[in-house]
């Protein structure tokens, strides 16, 4: 007797999608705990560019700078110098999604300062794009820190904070995104983020293949109406969501259709959006594949 009919062949190729995702990922951050650099490094797909956010800085009126790193040169001289400053001893992902082409985690590290003999624990998020030849393309990274240290100015006396409704703001907060994306409507996507909101999401606009340079709340507004320019966009299809407390992971489907000739593409972004003490979006991190040309054919299917 049937019960649910699913075409098999299209469940083994997501088992091993999702198997090699999860393998390449876990290869890279077993490296990261041996922390020799060079075999860190070998993790990385062979060819660039990359995208890898590092240790963001948290200025002291709350303002929030990130950096990137698109080189191999760059990503070898920054493990360096992270792994000459301290060991990771332990990597237990608590939230771990093996996506089709990526690796994310929710996680507990337990590591030591060379310089020091604590054993400190921190919460971190860790997303690993992977190729479907074999290796990361990217590492975009993100350690907890109280939320009210994130933000300008006093946290607003009216904010709650407790998890459940904390969680359920950012859920709000998250489909007002979602709803703003969908009609391309960028002062509404502005009105979710933190005025120190930080950028680093895959550029289809400049087409590099790696991350956007993070800026301000005017160049972010700036990137998504030059996006619009280049693009018409279709649909927006959530497929993976994860909301706790201190960020929100999303998985979605975007179908476009190029301005420039017509063409109609897909890709998938992953991305984690962190709130601020006022509730809103301080940082919209993650990657994205590369366009698909969407033929005749599944555009038949997908009428059917």
């Amino acid at each position: 007797m049937q019960v649910i009919d699913i075409d098999s062949e299209l469940l083994w190729r997501n088992a091993q999608a999702a198997k090699h995702s999860s393998e390449e990922g876990s290869r890279h951050v077993g490296y990261e705990i041996d922390g020799t650099v060079e075999q860190i490094l070998s993790t990385l797909a062979p060819q660039g560019p990359y995208g890898f956010t590092v240790r963001q800085q948290m200025m002291p009126d709350g303002e929030l700078k990130m950096q990137i790193q698109t080189t191999r040169e760059e990503i070898f001289e920054e493990y360096k110098i992270t792994r000459a400053m301290c060991d990771v001893f332990t990597h237990s992902p608590l939230v771990e999604i093996r996506g089709n082409w990526y690796l994310f985690q929710e996680v507990v590290n337990t590591g030591q300062q060379r310089s020091g003999s604590t054993v400190n624990t921190n919460q971190t998020l860790v997303l690993l794009p992977v190729t479907s030849s074999g290796g990361i393309t990217g590492e975009i990274f993100w350690y907890r820190v109280p939320p009210e240290t994130l933000g300008r100015g006093p946290t607003p006396p009216d904010m709650k904070t407790e998890s459940l409704d904390v969680r359920l703001h950012s859920l709000e907060q998250h489909d007002r995104y979602l709803e703003a994306l969908g009609k391309a409507d960028v002062d509404g996507m502005l009105a979710v983020m933190n005025d120190s909101v930080q950028l680093a999401v895959r550029d289809y606009v400049k087409d590099t293949g790696t991350l956007t340079t993070p800026g301000s709340k005017a160049t972010y507004g700036d990137y998504w109406r030059d996006f619009f320019g280049k693009y018409d966009l279709e649909a927006v299809d959530l497929l993976e969501r994860v909301i706790q407390e201190w960020y929100v992971f999303a998985e979605l489907r975007l179908t476009l259709r190029r301005r420039s000739d017509g063409a109609s593409v897909a890709f998938h972004t992953a991305e984690f959006f962190i709130p601020a003490k006022d509730g809103l979006f301080i940082t919209q991190i993650g990657h994205g594949t590369d366009e698909a040309l969407l033929d005749s054919v599944e555009w038949k299917v997908a009428a059917e």
